[in-house]
């Protein structure tokens, strides 16, 4: 076979493997306070009608209340842009002790953990090809496509963010949540600042 494949010169150069990161991971426990700690994802999805290319939706939420913080559609999510967003929801929600995500690549790096060791931001990666150990924001993600995208094909990103706003109000203000005891993340927010 390697005979056939160098006579034929198929023999392509093969990329040198990456060097992996060793990180420690602990198990999972959640914070007894609201905003003590975050959960952060993407969303890639096909919802444009009028564009063949995918959209990624970045999501953050409070692990705790299960209140979504930030939800936006674009094109392509560079790490400058998500730093960007999290500075806008560090404005106003405050600062986590922590920020759960999975190993993706604006998540890993440089720039993010720059970002993260700036504002004295512990990251918190889970292990790779582990999703339940990021369940809260994957549920978030599931009842996004559910109750929103999987709804109708849009025109535009501004539609679709406008869409996105829309919903995410619904969720955070309106929808009950069989967990936080069939009341709203706003109201269990509420009743935690309340005691």
């Amino acid at each position: 076979m390697y005979r056939i494949w160098k006579r034929e010169k198929l023999n392509l150069r093969q990329r040198p493997k990456r060097q992996r990161i060793r990180r420690k991971f602990e198990p999972i426990s959640l914070p007894k306070e609201v905003n003590k700690g975050w959960s952060m994802d993407f969303l890639s999805d096909w919802v444009m009608s009028s564009d063949k290319k995918s959209v990624r939706i970045i999501n953050i939420m409070d692990e705790t209340s299960r209140r979504a913080l930030w939800t936006e559609a674009h094109q392509s999510i560079s790490a400058k842009k998500l730093t960007d967003v999290l500075d806008k929801v560090l404005d106003y929600r405050g600062k986590p002790d922590y920020i759960r995500c999975d190993n993706g690549p604006e998540f890993i790096s440089k720039k993010l953990a720059a970002w993260a060791q700036k504002h004295d931001i512990e990251l918190k990666f889970i292990q790779p090809g582990k999703p339940t150990q990021n369940a809260f924001i994957e549920r978030l993600n599931k009842t996004l496509r559910t109750e929103c995208l999987n709804l109708s094909w849009f025109h535009s990103l501004e539609e679709l963010n406008e869409e996105i706003q829309n919903w995410f109000q619904h969720y955070n203000f309106n929808r009950p949540h069989q967990s936080l005891g069939n009341i709203s993340p706003y109201d269990f927010e509420r009743t935690m600042l309340d005691v």
